[in-house]
């Protein structure tokens, strides 16, 4: 996987962009498994970037099962830990 960058990451107003984003990690391929993903994103631990693009892609997933755009929010949200994340190469 390519290393994440700044300008990798997309304009939070651009929902097809950050959907896109959001769901190039596979939370269940990460974390072994749904429950195991799901587990993780609800603790919140913010601590990797992979933390992180865990919870989105939980948001992206409950999102679309609820055919909403919860998701836009939840990453708005994230987007300056994702930039600290980046920044200190956590």
């Amino acid at each position: 996987m390519t290393p994440l960058t700044i300008e990798s990451l997309p304009d939070p107003t651009d929902p097809q962009d950050v959907f896109a984003f959001v769901m190039s990690l596979n939370g269940y391929e990460d974390y072994g498994s749904l429950s195991a993903s799901m587990r993780a994103a609800k603790e919140r631990k913010r601590a990797t970037l992979t933390d992180v693009r865990n919870e989105l892609f939980a948001s992206a997933r409950a999102s679309r099962h609820m055919q909403n755009d919860g998701y836009l929010s939840d990453y708005r949200e994230l987007l300056p830990i994702l930039r600290t994340l980046i920044l200190s190469g956590t």
